[in-house]
């Protein structure tokens, strides 16, 4: 029997006490993988919603069929698709997790059949739409327009000062700008860098990481550095690219001596860039979308259940945004960070320190300080005058004062004052629980004093779970599903400026054709799947009749985001309609 929302201080009931008993029981912490945050088990409730196997079977018909279709097996499969979708709806959510990663990974493939180029990665796509990216991979304003719409747009940071690992001079910054066309040659360094209009994305945290192997292919990673200019004329610009973090001369270890190249280096820049690309899709998948997403999340649902009875008024609220998260990430500990995973099979670093990089961002992170608004402030890329066009930035911060006002409306229904914050023995458990390391091991959380941290910590989960997640999950396909765009994995030695530096050179560092249809695949099936809606919960999920108007300003204030983000669309390079908030999942399912 559901129960009229109630704060602990208000209902010391022996049923609320069995209940969180019980629950403490059902959603148990485990840390006995890699020492990865995961449910010991989960509940038959959380494995047996019919929506979510039945979307999984649809797209992996959709896949199969397309399969048979690259290949030529079968003319006209739609049939057999029509039939395919209700057979494995019936059967997935029979399966255990490691029986259900086996059936998601496409059936192998001879990869030296295939040789490395465009025309073959395309021929992936018989019957599905090709990325969007697909027309614009090969431009330089489409590498950095990626840089601030792409699949991690998060790495960007104004320079305000010489970079200690960059050593760039005026002579190469103009060479630079030369080899851009419709830039403007009369720029310099110095004063870009004084108007706050350079900005770099370094991957310092992936120096070091060791490398794999896909079917005795040696994989590749690198540390790059990367700097980037809003030219005076607006365009945003890639000027330089140090594939290591130590300079040319300088000594030093692995990445050691490498060279800065710039748009003017044909084929030696193509192949730099790729090395960024591989970058950002390792930290793309292994931190902003697996650790600061799922991981975060899987945290925050287990503590939720574990300390705060179903009916307190948070655990409601927050109740529809795990919607089908634990399975998901279930499933994940098999076909993604598992022995043989896909993190393993497809990124470049090998297991074990693909997940020690996942933890150690983990440990830097802190979720009472990841509002958006922060992150921006705290990358210098909040001001709009030095950067105005910045999709992710601009898109979201349309949901995120829709989001704090929902969360600060529906919370102060329950608390009154800050004594009330004081005075929840659940609240306090639930913060204790969240940063335990028995518990949720996220850093930085204190007990909550007033309304207003309360008010403000929840509102940073909902945009984590919602308009957070959606960035990295739901662009993923169209910029990452295909091979010469993003490299989850780099195969070729990169760049050394010299004649060795061709087109055979930069194919060399493509994935072989199964590692990108396996990523490919990947990509389709977590861009095809959306449960939920940000802003829709259940019909009557809200008992209390107050919630109602709030629930509904909600609503219209996110239709009004759609609309705007609608009228952007045909000003931009590469179109971004990932935070539509048609397009944002209300929970993270994928």
């Amino acid at each position: 029997m559901r129960r009229q929302p109630s704060l602990p201080q208000d209902d010391s009931s022996a049923e609320r006490a069995r209940a969180l008993s019980k629950a403490r029981d059902d959603y148990q912490f485990d840390f006995s993988y890699q020492e990865i945050v995961s449910a010991k088990s989960l509940p038959l409730r959380e494995k047996t919603d019919p929506r979510y196997w039945a979307a999984i079977a649809k797209v992996m018909a959709e896949l199969e069929l397309n399969q048979l279709a690259t290949r030529s097996v079968i003319e006209n499969v739609e049939a057999a698709g029509e039939a395919m979708v209700e057979k494995l709806a019936g059967t997935l959510g029979k399966l255990a997790p490691k029986e259900i990663a086996a059936r998601l990974r496409p059936k192998p493939h001879d990869p030296t059949t295939d040789p490395r180029t465009p025309e073959t990665y395309e021929r992936m796509y018989a019957r599905i739409a090709e990325p969007v990216v697909v027309p614009y991979w090969i431009r330089d304003d489409a590498f950095a327009w990626q840089a601030l719409a792409g699949t991690n747009p998060i790495m960007l940071r104004r320079l305000d000062a010489p970079h200690p690992r960059l050593p760039i001079d005026e002579a190469t910054f103009a060479r630079a700008l030369a080899a851009l066309p419709g830039v403007g040659r009369d720029d310099r360094l110095e004063a870009a860098m004084r108007e706050g209009r350079l900005y770099v994305a370094d991957y310092a945290m992936l120096d070091g990481i060791r490398t794999g192997t896909f079917e005795g292919h040696p994989k590749t990673l690198f540390a790059p550095i990367a700097l980037y200019l809003r030219t005076k004329a607006g365009p945003f610009a890639p000027v330089a690219i140090q594939c290591g973090q130590t300079p040319l001369g300088a000594g030093g270890t692995r990445g050691a001596g490498a060279p800065i190249f710039t748009p003017a280096d044909g084929m030696s820049w193509k192949m730099a860039r790729t090395a960024v690309t591989c970058a950002e899709g390792n930290f793309q998948g292994v931190v902003s979308h697996f650790a600061w997403c799922h991981e975060v999340m899987e945290s925050v649902i287990l503590a939720t259940h574990r300390t705060l009875a179903p009916w307190h008024p948070l655990h409601v609220l927050l109740a529809p945004h795990f919607d089908n998260t634990l399975v998901t990430n279930d499933i994940a500990m098999t076909s993604l960070i598992g022995p043989g995973g896909n993190m393993e099979r497809l990124q470049s670093g090998v297991l074990e320190d693909s997940l020690d990089l996942a933890k150690r961002m983990l440990k830097g992170f802190r979720l009472s300080e990841s509002a958006p608004t922060e992150d921006f402030a705290a990358r210098g890329v909040d001001d709009l005058d030095a950067l105005p066009d910045y999709p992710f930035r601009d898109d979201g911060l349309l949901t995120w004062p829709l989001l704090r006002t929902w969360a600060r409306d529906y919370l102060r229904l329950y608390y009154t004052d800050d004594a009330a914050v004081e005075g929840d023995t659940e609240l306090a458990a639930w913060i204790d629980e969240l940063g335990s390391n028995e518990g949720g091991r996220l850093e930085g959380l204190a007990r909550l004093r007033t309304f207003d941290a309360l008010a403000e910590l929840v509102a940073r989960i909902l945009f984590r779970c919602t308009v957070y997640h959606a960035a990295f999950n739901y662009t993923s396909y169209d910029f990452y599903g295909y091979a010469p765009n993003v490299q989850t994995a780099t195969f070729g030695p990169g760049p050394t400026g010299g004649p060795s530096d061709t087109e055979a050179a930069l194919q060399a560092m493509w994935p072989p054709y199964q590692a990108a249809y396996d990523a490919m695949h990947l990509f389709y099936t977590i861009f095809r799947v959306q449960l939920n809606r940000v802003g829709h919960y259940p019909d009557g999920h809200f008992e209390d009749p107050r919630v109602a108007p709030l629930e509904a300003a909600l609503r219209a204030g996110l239709d009004e985001v759609e609309q705007t983000i609608a009228t952007r669309e045909g000003t931009r390079l590469i179109p971004y309609p990932y935070l539509k908030p048609s397009r944002v999942s209300n929970s993270i399912h994928v």
